[in-house]
């Protein structure tokens, strides 16, 4: 029965998202302006700050139905997580159902230090209890983008 449960929602999975496309990279909640989260950024350490994945690159066999890339609007950040290789801001989704396909919690990475040979994706590795609330929540603006490799 387990395995059956298993198959029917990778089935499931599957027809929720679209065709495959070998031009995308990601599919990414897109900022229009980063700078609120550029005060996060430690002095000598290597700015992102630009988007929320999505779709990471191993996940764009499929794509995300159309519906998702119209979605144009603001979102909350609600605490900041650092470690001496990454800092990432928690994005609460407000009960959205933004099919998110990362691996952790939705966040925006904001930082990575080179000292330490920081590397954007492990910003994944944090968990609920690695960050620290905000006295007063952020809000971001932007687009879901698919963002092509040539980009």
């Amino acid at each position: 029965m387990k395995l059956i449960l298993e198959n029917w929602r990778k089935h499931l999975n599957e027809l929720a998202l679209g065709e495959p496309t070998a031009d995308v990279e990601y599919t990414a909640f897109v900022l229009d302006d980063n700078s609120k989260l550029l005060e996060y950024v430690p002095e000598g350490w290597k700015e992102y700050a630009h988007h929320m994945t999505i779709l990471p690159p191993t996940e764009m066999k499929r794509r995300l139905p159309s519906r998702w890339l119209d979605f144009e609007g603001c979102l909350r950040i609600t605490a900041i997580a650092k470690n001496e290789q990454v800092v990432a801001a928690r994005v609460d989704l407000e009960g959205m159902p933004i099919p998110m396909k990362i691996r952790g919690l939705p966040h925006i990475t904001i930082a990575t230090n080179p000292e330490s040979d920081g590397q954007p994706q492990m910003s994944n590795d944090f968990v609920e209890e690695d960050f620290e609330p905000l006295e007063e929540s952020i809000e971001v603006c932007g687009k879901v983008k698919e963002v092509s490799r040539k980009q």
